[in-house]
């Protein structure tokens, strides 16, 4: 009974002395179950939320929470009489290190490719796998783990080297097998064990430090909650010798739960606040800056202009022929065709001082400082070229120009409102009449698709 008690405490660091009946007669351990509860609550609010607002993020959270709370179930079941022991234990351990590989995962560099980082984990987390199922099964014999640590060395450095080319991860690596097999060498089975799982989380909490935002709240308390649980398997091994700090080390171990789960939180409703004010701002359909914001950029740059006494050129355009594109092909079709003029646009956009759609299928830009070699004409071609690039929309090959109308400030107005209006004013007195060059009206895109 006293080495059963030993096993319990080597699972999971909760050393309260318990007041229940005597072992031999329950099938379950009802200390955990406040705790199981708590968890399976939070998992639900984020299962809820995601719901609500589906994001990658949350989905990869979610199932790292999963795989924590059925660590806690499993563990809720050992006692004397019920499932087997070194089942369970090796489902805690694996549990363990399969949540941290996962969060590890959410919150590392998604810009890379998935393919390739699915590959790089899975290689650098099987030799851990192996080890945490050894020790769970209460192998406590040192020559399995040592192939295994040399395996995990030669995987890891290899990796490093080959997958990411990243010559600090190898040593790292190499630095955290070696002190696993110095630590078995010194006569631990445990603690390389509880070093393997720890890293993963200080690995986890490192990414998370790198990726998420430093305004913001939720941040500081995923960090923290990290930090802790990575600090609660390393110091584990050493807290189980220590009947002092039993009670204290219980109690930190479940707040580390609450706060990556309320961090979480914070975080998602953050990126949903920071959503909307994107979307209060930007065209969602395609991206840029809407009216609202454009009102504000226009100001910005009449104030910039006058300060300098330099001229700035508002320039202002419809697509010729858009409705028929609704009418023939579908709003489907147009919709495909403004996200295609947007991101022509979008090209030349270091060119401007805003590039915008102010609805429908208008468009409007800004250029300051106009020298003798960035004149009207300059930017006005540029602007052409860009809308006139055949696309493909639907299938179909198409060709859509435009109709433009330029302000120049302060040789024609010195408001946003009278800027605004002459360009607009100058864009359908140009609207239907032959051309004269290139910066003026050009053919329908009906005229065009029948050409």
């Amino acid at each position: 009974m006293q080495y059963r008690g030993q096993l319990r405490r080597a699972i999971r660091p909760n050393f309260s002395q318990s007041n229940s009946e005597p072992e031999a007669r329950i099938l379950m351990n009802s200390n955990f179950l406040p705790d199981l509860s708590a968890l399976a609550i939070l998992v639900v609010i984020l299962f809820l939320l995601h719901l609500r607002h589906p994001h990658e993020q949350t989905d990869i959270w979610l199932l790292g929470l999963f795989f924590t709370l059925v660590e806690a179930t499993a563990h809720t079941f050992y006692a004397p009489f019920g499932i087997p022991n070194h089942y369970l234990h090796v489902i805690v351990m694996d549990c363990y290190l399969l949540a941290g590989l996962i969060f590890a995962w959410g919150g590392g560099d998604m810009s890379r490719p998935r393919r390739r980082r699915l590959v790089y984990m899975a290689v650098n987390a099987f030799p851990l796998f192996i080890v945490t199922t050894l020790y769970g099964l209460n192998i406590r014999i040192f020559p399995p783990y040592y192939p295994v640590v040399a395996l995990g060395m030669i995987v890891g450095v290899t990796s490093a080297l080959y997958l990411r080319h990243n010559l600090v991860h190898a040593l790292l690596f190499a630095a955290g097998w070696l002190t696993m097999g110095g630590l078995l060498h010194s006569g631990f089975i445990r603690l390389p064990a509880y070093w393997g799982v720890g890293c993963v989380y200080m690995i986890a909490t490192a990414n998370f430090y790198r990726r998420l935002p430093r305004n913001s709240t939720g941040r500081l308390a995923i960090l923290t909650g990290f930090s802790i649980w990575s600090m609660c398997f390393l110091a584990h091994p050493w807290i189980v010798l220590s009947h002092d700090y039993a009670s204290l080390a219980s109690h930190v171990w479940n707040m580390q739960k609450s706060l990556i789960s309320i961090g979480m939180i914070l975080v998602m409703l953050e990126e949903q606040v920071s959503s909307n004010k994107w979307l209060a701002l930007h065209d969602e359909l395609t991206g840029l800056p809407n009216r609202r914001l454009f009102a504000e950029q226009l100001s910005w740059a009449i104030e910039s202009s006058s300060r300098s006494e330099a001229q700035m050129a508002l320039f202002l355009f419809d697509l010729n022929g858009f409705k028929h594109i609704n009418d023939t092909l579908g709003h489907s079709a147009g919709d495909e065709v403004l996200r295609e003029v947007a991101g022509s646009l979008r090209e030349h956009a270091h060119l401007f001082d805003s590039v915008a759609r102010l609805g429908g299928d208008e468009f409007v830009l800004l250029a300051s400082n106009l020298t003798m070699g960035r004149s009207t004409c300059f930017f006005e071609d540029i602007i052409c070229r860009a809308i006139e690039r055949p696309m493909m929309v639907q299938s179909h090959p198409l060709v859509v120009t435009a109709s433009l109308g330029v302000a120049i400030y302060p040789d024609d107005a010195r408001d946003a409102l009278m800027l605004m209006k002459i360009a607009d004013e100058r864009m359908y007195g140009r609207k239907g009449k032959a051309p004269a060059g290139r910066v003026h009206a050009v053919p329908s895109l009906a005229a065009t698709r029948e050409a």
